[in-house]
């Protein structure tokens, strides 16, 4: 069963990871700061890393949207989400 999960705790410059060995689709970053953020979305791989989204830049009060309805399995990778701010960044994506 489908469930929406919520990450709203950021430290700058370190990788948060989403639900591990699950399925992950409906990623959205929202910017909530008064200035433009930047965000990543890495996919960690057992041969190495593949971004899914590298630095983009969200402007204020935007949203930034990966994996429309698009499933990626996670069993042997993690998927995380890394950017530049502490607070203002609100990442809700969908858990399989």
């Amino acid at each position: 069963m489908a469930k929406t999960k919520v990450l709203n705790t950021f430290t700058a410059g370190v990788a948060q990871f989403l639900d591990q060995n699950a399925g992950i689709s409906n990623i959205i970053i929202s910017n909530i700061t008064t200035g433009s953020v930047t965000a990543s979305v890495r996919v960690r791989l057992p041969n190495g890393d593949a971004y899914l989204i590298k630095d983009a830049v969200i402007a204020t009060g935007t949203n930034l949207l990966a994996l429309d309805n698009q499933l990626l399995q996670t069993a042997s990778s993690k998927i995380t989400v890394e950017t530049n701010t502490t607070a203002g960044i609100e990442v809700v994506y969908t858990a399989l």
